[in-house]
């Protein structure tokens, strides 16, 4: 640990242990009909049991949701209905490829990216 931190890398917030489908499995591109997401291999959270649409990035559901049906950016896509409403279910996360996936979409929306090192 210390010797990436001395190179300038810096951690993730990975205290956050409540998650939404969207973040945990949708904006991994995982189907909403892959097992994983079922409840033998998912805890999913019954208070409060979703997050509200409007907690989401509206431009960043839309391309997702775009690839999830139709494909895109070399992907055939899955062919499927895309539902907001499975995204929404709260569950512990699963991965900490969840935290990776939130935190390069918040970089991306920076005006400039800068080195810190």
């Amino acid at each position: 640990r210390r010797i990436f931190l001395d190179m300038g890398f810096s951690e993730m917030p990975t205290n956050r242990y409540v998650e939404n489908g969207f973040w945990n499995f949708d904006a991994l591109f995982q189907p909403q009909q892959h097992p994983a997401r079922d409840a033998h291999d998912t805890f999913f959270i019954a208070d409060p049991e979703f997050t509200a649409a409007s907690n989401f990035p509206k431009d960043y559901v839309e391309r997702v949701k775009e690839v999830h049906e139709h494909g895109g950016y070399g992907s055939a896509g899955y062919n499927y209905d895309w539902k907001i409403s499975e995204a929404q279910k709260n569950i512990l996360r699963t991965h900490t490829t969840a935290v990776s996936a939130k935190m390069l979409y918040k970089l991306a929306q920076q005006p400039e990216f800068k080195l810190i090192k």
